[in-house]
């Protein structure tokens, strides 16, 4: 039930191509970024070889422990004032605190632990943080002080830009729930094979910005798509099925990216 049809997108990649390829005459690279379609006799044996294409690769989930599964995030007592309830930085005397590694990046900008993130604010919390922690505004603290401010500033960082894009918080989230995920392991999958070569020749023979941009809308409904089957599964704590929706979803952001890369 986790397999879509690979073929969704087949015949507009095709006509966008026999579109483009009408416009302008052009000479296929000598080297294309990928080989020419196999014959479904050859397509399984060069599954491995040709997937690494679009991937930064996901594997099956194993669990481990996790030390920031747990919640806390309340706050100590400040170590400059004494002041209790200090976060990142304290409400008090506006001293920055050193990292607590038991904070979750939902912790930091106040957010439930969940994939669909309701808050459209985020990147103002962001900023809001980085007011208070960036190194160039605690240039005058001590010495130990900046050391805080650079350590806490890079993991606001980190958690904005971690939250913010929907597969790397799926797989903050399966990290927090104590899911191992092997970016070593490959996906064996004619299938996804096919359909990703078709979009890259598709973005490769395509000649103009208006066809680039119907093919990323394509792409990213498919992206949408398994975005939605990661929440479900998520939700209903099925971790196997919630890591399969991320391996597919990382596929069609790396296509994304190269159609972006040609725009």
């Amino acid at each position: 039930m986790w397999r879509r049809g690979a073929g969704l997108l087949r015949p507009y990649l095709a006509a966008a191509a026999a579109s483009s390829s009408s416009t302008r005459r052009v000479q296929r690279p000598s080297a294309p970024l990928v080989p020419a379609a196999p014959t479904p006799s050859t397509a399984s044996s060069s599954c491995r070889q040709i997937l690494g294409i679009f991937q930064g690769s996901i594997g099956a989930p194993s669990r481990c422990l996790s030390n920031q599964a747990g919640g806390g995030g309340g706050g100590g007592a400040c170590w400059s004032c004494g002041a209790t309830g200090a976060f990142l930085s304290c409400g008090s005397c506006g001293s920055v605190q050193p990292v607590d590694p038991s904070v979750d990046y939902f912790q930091i900008f106040g957010l439930k632990r969940e994939y669909d993130i309701k808050d459209n604010n985020l990147e103002g919390r962001y900023k809001d943080w980085q007011k208070k922690l960036h190194p160039d505004l605690v240039h005058s603290k001590s010495e130990k002080e900046r050391g805080y401010a650079a350590e806490q500033s890079a993991l606001v960082i980190d958690a904005y830009r971690t939250l913010s894009k929907p597969l790397s918080r799926a797989l903050y989230l399966l990290k927090l729930e104590g899911i191992h995920v092997d970016e070593e392991k490959t996906i064996n999958d004619p299938e996804l094979l096919m359909e990703m070569m078709e979009i890259r020749e598709a973005v490769n023979d395509a000649s103009d910005s208006q066809t680039l941009e119907k093919i990323q809308s394509q792409v990213k409904k498919k992206l949408e798509t398994w975005s939605h089957s990661f929440q479900d599964a998520f939700d209903k704590k099925d971790f196997d099925r919630a890591v399969e929706a991320t391996q597919r979803m990382r596929y069609y952001e790396r296509a994304v990216e190269e159609i972006v890369k040609k725009l």
